[in-house]
Parts: C-alpha cells; sequence; structure tokens
C-alpha cells in the first residue's frame, strides 16, 4: 500500500493527487477554484505536481473561468469545488456549458463518509442539482477507482455533443491513501461516428439538386474539425454563416461569409433561410437563433449532420440525418463536382449582409457615443488575434454582428443560456488559455457588476485583460422593451459608477472614454501596460437590432 502523506513528500498518494494525476495526463492546462478546507487535497497535489491552481474570487467565476478555456483551446477545462455552496455555485456554469457543447469537468467535494446523513456542515445532496445542468454527474467514495470515474466522465464529456461533467467526492476519499500507482496516460477519446453509403449517397443526391444552397456552421465543428472547410466553401461557392462556437472556423472576412447565424440579428440571413433551395446544417440544430427552423420554406431540402443522433431532426425535420462527424461530411463535401449554383445567389447575399452591416452606423448624442462606435474604435486598435467576448445584454448585443472573427476560439459568447455573469470569467478565462492574445470583453454596466472582482485575480497571476464597459446607466435589454411594450420601465436604471476606479481599486487600469479617438488610445495602453483593465465607454441607450427583433 502506499501511504506516504507527508507534506513534503512529492509521491502521489491520496485520493486529490489521483485526480490531479488524471488531469495532467487528460492535457488540463489549469485547475480553476476557491478556497475550501475539503479539496486541500487536491490543492497539495497541484503544488506537488506542478499543475496551475488558479484561486478565483467565486467558484462560478471559477467554472466559467474553465469553460472559456474549453472554448479558446478545444480541450477540456476544469474546476475543483468545496461541499455545499460551492456546488451549487457552479450549477449556472454547468447549464451554460450543456447549452452551449462545452466540455468542462468540475469535481466537487462532499462532507466525509462517516458523516453521510448526519447534518454535517455545508453538507447538501447536490447530485440532483448537477445531474440536471450535465451529461453525467455521479459520486466517487473510492480513493482508487478515482481514476475509472474520471475516465467514464471523459467519455461521457466527449460522446457525441460535448458538454459538462461532473464528480462528487467525499473530503476522506479525497484524503484516503491510494493501494495503486495511478494512470498518468492520456484517456482515449471516444470514436466519432462515420458516413454511411445509403446517407451518403441519399445527401449527393440533394446537394447535386440544389441551385440555391445555403451552408450553416455549427458548435460542433469547433471540437470536429476538418482543414478542407475553407476548400469546400470555395469549390462549390457556398455561402455560408457560423454558430457561436463555430464563429472564424472559416475565417470571416472570406468572400463568401454572410454574417453571424443568429437570425435576430441577420435580416440577410432571415431572408435567405425562406429562399434557400437547400439548407446544410453542420454540428448543429434548429435552435432559437435558427427560429426553430419555422422560417425555412416547406420545400426547402434539409441535410442535417451531427454526431449526437438526439438533435437529428429538432424542430424541423431533415431531409437527410446524418449522426456522423461533421468533419467526415466536410470531406466528403470537400471531394465532390462543383455544384451548380444560381448566378448571383452567393454574392447577393454577402452584398446584402454587407448593405445591412453598414447601415447599421449610427451617431452620438449628448449621453454618449453608439454602441456600434464603439465596437468599431475598439476593434480599429486591437490587433488581429484578439480574443472577444459578448455578453447577453443589449449594448454588447451590438458587437456580435460588427466582429469578424479570423480564427477559431477568438470569440466566446454565454450562448442560448442568456446568462449574464459569464463574461467577466470568460476574459479572464482567456487570458489563462492564451496568455500572449490580448482578449477585450463587452458588457453593459448591467452585467458587468456580477464578477468584476476577477479583475484580482487576473492581475494576481499576472494575466491581462480589458473589459469594455459600454454604459448607458440602464438594465437596457430589458428596459427598452418595456418602453416599447408599455411605455413605460420599472427599476431599470442605473446610476453612474466609477468603473475605472474600480478596476484600478483591484490592481488594474481604469480609463474613462468618450469619444472613438480616446476609446482606441485607451485600449493600446491597456494592452501596452500587460495588466487587466476597465475601459468605460458612456453609450446611446439605443435597441439593438437583436433585442428590437425577439421583442
Amino acid at each position: 500500500m502506499l501511504t506516504k502523506n507527508n507534506a513534503s513528500d512529492t509521491a502521489v498518494t491520496d485520493g486529490g493527487a489521483a485526480i490531479v494525476a488524471w488531469f495532467k495526463a487528460a492535457g488540463v492546462r489549469n485547475v480553476f477554484s476557491v478556497s475550501g478546507g475539503p479539496i486541500n487535497a487536491v490543492y497539495r497535489a497541484c503544488a506537488k505536481q506542478g499543475l496551475p491552481l488558479i484561486h478565483t474570487r467565486h467558484e462560478a467565476a471559477a467554472c466559467f473561468m474553465a469553460e472559456a478555456q474549453a472554448r479558446v483551446t478545444g480541450e477540456a477545462g476544469a474546476a475543483v469545488v468545496t461541499l455545499g455552496p460551492g456546488v451549487t455555485n457552479a450549477v449556472t456554469p454547468g447549464m451554460v456549458a450543456m447549452l452551449a457543447g462545452t466540455p468542462v469537468i468540475i469535481v466537487g467535494a462532499q462532507a466525509a463518509t462517516r458523516s453521510a446523513e448526519r447534518g454535517a456542515g455545508m453538507a447538501y445532496d447536490v447530485l440532483p442539482l448537477m445531474k440536471g445542468v450535465t451529461k453525467w454527474a455521479a459520486r466517487c467514495t473510492d480513493a482508487d477507482r478515482l481514476q475509472e470515474y474520471l475516465d467514464i466522465a471523459w467519455r461521457k464529456m466527449w460522446a457525441g455533443r460535448p458538454g459538462p461533467v461532473f464528480i462528487e467526492v467525499p473530503t476522506d476519499i479525497l484524503s484516503a491513501p491510494l493501494t495503486a500507482a495511478p494512470q498518468t496516460s492520456r484517456p482515449p477519446m471516444p470514436g466519432r461516428p462515420g458516413l454511411c453509403g445509403k446517407d451518403t449517397e441519399a445527401a449527393r443526391a440533394v446537394l447535386a439538386a440544389s441551385r440555391r444552397p445555403l451552408l450553416i456552421l455549427g458548435d460542433e465543428l469547433f471540437f470536429d474539425r476538418s482543414d478542407r472547410l475553407a476548400e469546400a466553401v470555395e469549390r462549390h461557392g457556398l455561402p455560408f454563416a457560423t454558430m457561436r462556437l463555430a464563429r472564424g472556423i472559416v475565417d470571416e472576412r472570406h468572400d463568401n461569409w454572410m454574417g453571424p447565424a443568429y437570425a435576430p440579428c441577420n435580416q440577410t440571413l432571415r431572408a435567405a433561410m425562406k429562399k434557400a433551395d437547400c439548407i446544410v446544417l453542420l454540428g448543429h440544430h434548429f435552435e432559437f437563433d435558427l427560429e426553430f427552423g419555422d422560417t425555412v420554406d416547406a420545400d426547402t431540402r434539409i441535410v442535417q449532420v451531427c454526431s449526437d443522433q438526439e438533435l437529428l431532426h429538432r424542430n424541423r425535420r431533415a431531409d437527410v440525418a446524418l449522426a456522423a462527424s461533421p468533419a467526415a461530411f466536410v470531406e466528403l463535401l470537400a471531394g465532390l463536382p462543383p455544384l451548380e449554383v444560381e448566378s448571383g445567389w452567393t454574392n447577393g447575399l454577402v452584398g446584402e449582409w454587407r448593405k445591412e452591416h453598414d447601415a447599421q452606423l449610427g451617431e452620438g448624442d449628448n449621453k454618449g457615443i453608439h454602441p456600434i462606435a464603439a465596437v468599431d474604435a475598439v476593434t480599429g486598435a486591437a490587433p488581429e488575434n484578439t480574443i472577444y467576448v459578448t455578453s447577453h445584454g443589449n449594448v454588447d448585443f451590438w458587437a456580435d454582428a460588427r466582429l469578424r472573427m479570423p480564427a477559431p476560439g477568438r470569440y466566446l459568447r454565454a450562448g442560448q443560456s442568456g446568462a449574464l455573469g459569464a463574461e467577466v470569467p470568460y476574459g479572464a478565462g482567456a487570458s489563462f488559455a492564451d496568455p500572449d492574445a490580448p482578449v477585450v470583453v463587452f458588457v453593459g454596466d448591467g452585467g458587468v457588476g456580477f464578477h468584476v472582482a476577477e479583475l484580482d485575480t487576473a492581475e494576481r497571476y499576472g494575466r491581462a485583460f480589458i473589459i469594455v464597459v459600454l454604459d448607458d446607466e440602464l438594465w437596457g435589454a430589458i428596459a427598452l422593451p418595456q418602453e416599447m411594450s408599455f411605455g413605460e420601465t420599472y427599476e431599470m436604471g442605473l446610476p453612474r459608477r466609477d468603473w475605472a476606479k474600480v478596476a484600478e481599486g483591484l490592481g488594474g487600469r481604469g480609463y474613462l472614454a468618450r469619444d472613438a479617438e480616446a476609446i482606441q488610445a485607451a485600449v493600446r495602453d491597456a494592452i501596452a501596460s500587460g495588466k487587466p483593465a476597465i475601459i468605460q465607454v458612456p453609450v446611446r441607450s439605443v435597441i439593438s437590432p437583436y433585442m428590437a427583433y425577439i421583442s
């Protein structure tokens, strides 16, 4: 039996050390956490085994940072949280990762087994909660089986559409000695389903008959990539739009890109979904941002490809539904004879999108500049490799349609969950995932308040990211539709606070910028400083196309 447990011992000896050894073997880059005595065995193991431990200000932020790592790198993120409220603080990030399809491993502590069902301090049965917001959640009560449980979690996390997983471990199991040395080899990835002959021929026939095809690139392509995707687009002259995680999977400066695949902020996409005679939906389903497929013409042929069978035919029946790797279908598409695309179809859509994009430009008023002018000023000063984060509020919805992502992993958004609070931790997490890339978070004066203290986390670890607070003194995403519907608002005002001083108080840089020139100067100075920063920009309170449409 391995029994050495001295503080100076570097051997892997207990449950916490087995978890950390498995994390390292699986390619986990950082462990995000918040102080908790029951998880001290994990903390010690991180120090002994050289796995960076990032101590954040809140468990929700820790889990959002872990998810941000997955969104930037394409690898699994990991968070370890203490028992009771530590785990319940992880529920919302679990839900966000579940809806987005991002791979995150959350390990949560529990009271010691000898205290089970006795009302131990902070103890609560959290498994039902976590089962509701993850692909798989389980409790392990044997230190020697921890790596077995983690292997199960790994397979569940990556099978089909990725997603979060949760393992609960009692504190005495975390500190229990192991009877055998743990594995240190990387757990194998589950196989991706391939294409079958019958379905391949059906897809070929639909594509060959198409004259007005539309390609929608979905989230799964971020984790299941093909280096022939741009080749396929160009071979057939396909107009394409990109879902959230797929932003930049093909350089969005491409001549065939027709904007983000969010129907509420893309009128051109809405029209194209009605006019197309064939929609190829790769690695996604017809969800809210695609209007559930309700606006697609009844005669339009649908080719849907994703590895999760449960998503096939969801909301809109597909003519050809392939439970297969999207990357495998891209290989097929790239090898087909060029499609006979109707003259002017692709260029017409791209042209309409660019007109729509240019028509959104707005002026300032006595309350501040237009949000678009602020976004454009930031992107004009930021380098090409910048990672951008947007939130789910009115002012930052303006950013979604302005950004053009040149590469994958450069765009993070809470997505279908609509969760405020993810944006600042996403910025911090992205700075740990790619320390060489500038990171910019667009957020309103409401959303910034959730986790602004994570500026301190970045500063303590020598990381930097920039929060651009688009400040309209309002919970705008709710207030503006209220005004439209009722002619009045209800407790929606937010007094202007000095967010620049908040940044300085947390060890970062603070700026107040009222025009494009000042914004650009602040962006350049913040990047050069190497410090986390807030740039506060007073903006007009004007409803975004996204909010106007869904309201």
